[in-house]
């Protein structure tokens, strides 16, 4: 009987040690999945919002009306101050004419030229985006997964507010719901039974 308490008691200590180990592993290993889905969520998050701001900013600066029309006249201006400048000259009408052309079309050419660069800021915002929503992608939880497969398809069409906001709302919710903490076995069955 001795010999059994002697040989029980490190047994039992050993289970403890093992069973306390294996729960704050647990613990650990949810705690940084959880810290690793909120980072990544933010990550494309900001990357989106980035995106968005500089497809706004482009709207404004460069494809609205009215800077189609400031452009329109500038370039109209330019043609006339060429024009009139080579005219004070001596030239004739006609070389005036195509000097006040000359001037307009650099102006409209440093216009294009400004206009390109701004689109091609968007390529690494782009790419941003895609850097951040590829651990999403492989996300355990179908939910965020498929959230975050909707934000890229959303981005595609960026000029579209209403579908980018949707996708963008899926995507929280299903973040949302991953980081909530499981609740255990036995707290599922309890509330089933109340």
């Amino acid at each position: 009987m001795n010999m059994l308490k002697d040989f029980g008691m490190p047994v039992f200590t050993a289970l403890l040690a093992w069973w306390l180990t294996s729960v704050t592993h647990k613990r650990t290993a949810r705690a940084s999945a959880t810290a690793s889905l909120e980072s990544q969520a933010d990550s494309l998050l900001t990357a989106v919002s980035q995106l968005r701001a500089s497809a706004a900013a482009g709207r404004v600066l460069w494809d609205s009306p009215a800077e189609r029309g400031r452009t329109f006249l500038l370039a109209l201006l330019h043609m006339a101050g060429g024009a009139a400048s080579a005219r004070l000259t001596g030239r004739s009408d006609h070389a005036s004419g195509l000097v006040g052309l000359g001037s307009a079309a650099r102006f409209l050419a440093e216009e294009r030229r400004h206009g390109k660069a701004a689109s091609a800021s968007v390529v690494p915002q782009s790419a941003a985006i895609l850097a951040a929503a590829a651990p999403l992608l492989r996300h355990e939880d179908p939910a965020v997964a498929a959230g975050a497969q909707s934000v890229l398809e959303a981005i595609g069409d960026i000029e579209n507010d209403a579908r980018l906001d949707r996708a963008l709302r899926t995507f929280n919710d299903a973040v949302r719901a991953a980081l909530q903490p499981r609740r255990r076995s036995w707290h599922r069955r309890r509330s089933v039974a109340s």
